[in-house]
């Protein structure tokens, strides 16, 4: 593994020579790129796919995640550039899950990182709606409320953070990952949707939710440095 490691960054920095200005030993650095590659049996998808890692962020949200689960998701790979993949898995008596966040170099790590400190957050706050509900109200509608207010916390959050503008190469980088990892058992996961059972005195607590989503910051920290990716409010009293 340290060997095929090794070899691959030297091709990289053949590559990297290659693009120099001197047509010389731009030449003489790509025609090295290749000896080596053909000589070890490496493709140019194998070099790209190198730059890209996968980070994994634990879930509470079982074999099917609720819609906001997955929104959460999707909104912080957008943030930091990666692509992300549910993972659910039996384990005792119950099912847990992860999302596997991957792309290029560190974003990932941030991403997962990123992930948790916002679904940590969101759960709380869900909670504590809950608990401010009604204590008439059937558990089934209290369960439809605060998912409903969980996705209007996410869209809010969402709302303030800019996507990360892929580049090309970063882009079939992650592409020639996917076809590697995962072939054509890639799918889309949608979550489960119980605001499809709405009734009117439901989407209360939708504007709740983006009441008090805007009130969070959501920061691209640096896993590992003490920064956080979030800071901010949302909690009910």
């Amino acid at each position: 593994m340290a060997e095929h490691k090794n070899i691959l960054r030297k091709i990289k920095s053949c590559l990297a020579l290659a693009q120099s200005d001197n047509p010389n030993e731009a030449a003489a650095a790509l025609s090295r790129a290749q000896d080596l590659m053909e000589k070890y049996g490496v493709s140019h998808d194998d070099v790209a796919i190198s730059d890209v890692g996968s980070c994994t962020a634990d879930s509470r949200a079982g074999r099917v995640p609720p819609k906001h689960v997955v929104m959460l998701a999707n909104m912080v790979a957008r943030a930091f550039g990666v692509e992300t993949v549910y993972r659910p898995y039996y384990h005792g008596d119950k099912w847990r899950a992860r999302f596997e966040f991957y792309g290029i170099d560190a974003s990932p790590k941030v991403a997962a990182y990123t992930y948790e400190v916002l679904e940590r957050q969101l759960t709380k706050s869900r909670t504590a709606y809950i608990g401010s509900l009604n204590k008439r109200l059937k558990r089934s509608t209290k369960v439809r409320r605060g998912d409903m207010y969980a996705s209007g916390w996410v869209r809010a959050v969402a709302d303030k953070v800019l996507s990360h503008r892929a580049t090309e190469a970063e882009i079939k980088a992650i592409e020639a990952y996917e076809a590697k990892q995962f072939g054509d058992r890639l799918q889309s996961m949608k979550g489960r949707d119980l605001s499809t059972k709405a009734r009117n005195h439901d989407y209360g607590a939708l504007v709740d939710g983006l009441a008090d989503g805007g009130k969070v910051d959501f920061r691209q920290g640096v896993a590992g440095e003490g920064q956080q990716a979030l800071a901010g409010g949302g909690d009910r009293s």
